[in-house]
Formats: structure tokens, sequence, C-alpha cells
């Protein structure tokens, strides 16, 4: 949507609740161009409200004494909820958009419907 978007001067910035070696290997993995911001400690998204209370991410980890391995520790970690949001330039949310399901995100149409109710006729650079 790189080129409908640039018509209306909207950018795209993404925000991972990873650290930033794992948003950097998952930008480099998906061929990623947008900004992609990382926060970690989820102060930007319980700002927006989007902290997902209803799904939690567990993971295992190793508890290791002096090398040797005693007991495995589960781990839970607060996820964010799928959101895309359309933010004007003074910081106003004009439009939300969530899901449940991590694996999905806005569609195309949506966006571009969002914005052009937002913004009016496009940009002309020219």
């Amino acid at each position: 949507m790189r080129d409908e978007l640039a018509e209306y001067n909207v950018k795209v910035i993404a925000l991972s609740k990873e650290n930033v070696e794992v948003a950097a290997t998952h930008k480099q993995r998906d061929g990623l161009a947008m900004t992609l911001l990382t926060d970690s400690t989820l102060k930007i998204i319980r700002h927006y409200g989007v902290e997902h209370h209803k799904a939690i991410e567990v993971s295992v980890g190793k508890f290791n004494l002096f090398g040797i391995q005693l007991a495995m520790v589960p781990s839970i970690k607060t996820m964010a909820i799928p959101t895309s949001l359309l933010i004007d330039e003074e910081g106003i949310v004009r439009w939300i958009d969530q899901t449940d399901d991590y694996r999905l995100r806005s569609h195309n149409e949506r966006v571009l419907q969002a914005v052009k109710n937002s913004f009016g006729d496009p940009i002309h650079n020219g």
C-alpha cells in the first residue's frame, strides 16, 4: 500500500513488543521497508490501550545451576492486540482496527477507506 498511502502523505510505522534484536531479525527476515519501533516495556502499547488481556505468550526457559539443567521454568509474557491505528499529525487517533487473532491485520481496502474518510482528497505533488 506504500504508493496509495504516499498519495495522502501517510507514513507507516510498526510497533513491536519484542526487543530491538528480535525486531530487527523479523524486519530483515520479512523484508519490511517501514520504520519498526520496539516497545518491550509495553509503555506505548498500554498508552493506546492495546495490551491483550485475554491472551498470553508462554515460553519455557531453562533453569541452570553450574551448567546443569535443573528445571523448566515457564515464562508468561503479555501480548499486544494486533491493531492498526491511523494517527494524524496532531497525535489524534482517527481510526482504529483490532483483531484477537495475532495472525491477522487490517485489510488494505479498510485502511485505504479510513485514510480517505479521515484526510479527504490525496495530496498531489507536482
